[in-house]
């Protein structure tokens, strides 16, 4: 195979994160991603150690767009609803990130508790404290209930072949909130 001019971690995660949004998290090991790079698997043994190291980089690039990903969503005066969306639109629009991220092994929660510990929810219901007044306790219910609707309806479309419109799914996510904070009242 040709040798590329210079082969950096940075193109090798580029690389590998395209081929994990194309064909999933499995689609990687060495052979593939050295063939999509155009080079042995040497030369990816000379900058990582081993794939291990590779995929905690390829992991970290993908937390890191959707953390992008979010934060292009999210509004602070309505954060609970827009954060859901956003969940809900990652899945819908990179269903093998999303499934790489929170539907695999990758994952490190353990409970439903680590869920609530995640930066951008635990700003999430630190808003809802702030902005609409809630006992830190009623925020963390009521963000958790939005949250495992929002996350029920972003694994069906990640993992089947559920198609749902930008709009029906901020009327569906608008309708559950109404009825959550309803019952918080």
């Amino acid at each position: 195979m040709p040798a590329i001019k210079e082969l950096s971690k940075d193109h090798i995660v580029k690389v590998a994160v395209k081929m994990v949004n194309d064909k999933g998290w499995d689609s990687v090991n060495a052979r593939s991603l050295a063939a999509a790079l155009k080079v042995s698997t040497k030369p990816l043994y000379r900058i990582y150690k081993n794939m291990d190291e590779i995929k905690e980089d390829i992991y970290k690039e993908i937390s890191h767009q959707y953390d992008e990903f979010i934060t292009s969503r999210v509004d602070n005066k309505k954060a609970l609803i827009t954060l859901c969306i956003a969940y809900v639109e990652f899945a819908q629009e990179y269903k093998n990130l999303f499934i790489s991220l929170f539907l695999s092994n990758n994952l490190k929660w353990k409970s439903l508790e680590n869920v609530l510990d995640e930066k951008w929810n635990q700003s999430t219901i630190i808003n809802l404290v702030n902005k609409h007044g809630y006992s830190f306790e009623e925020a963390k219910n009521l963000f958790m209930n939005m949250w495992l609707h929002a996350n029920g309806l972003a694994t069906l479309i990640a993992t089947n072949e559920i198609k749902i419109d930008e709009k029906e799914i901020l009327v569906r996510l608008v309708k559950t909130y109404k009825v959550l904070t309803r019952s918080e009242q």
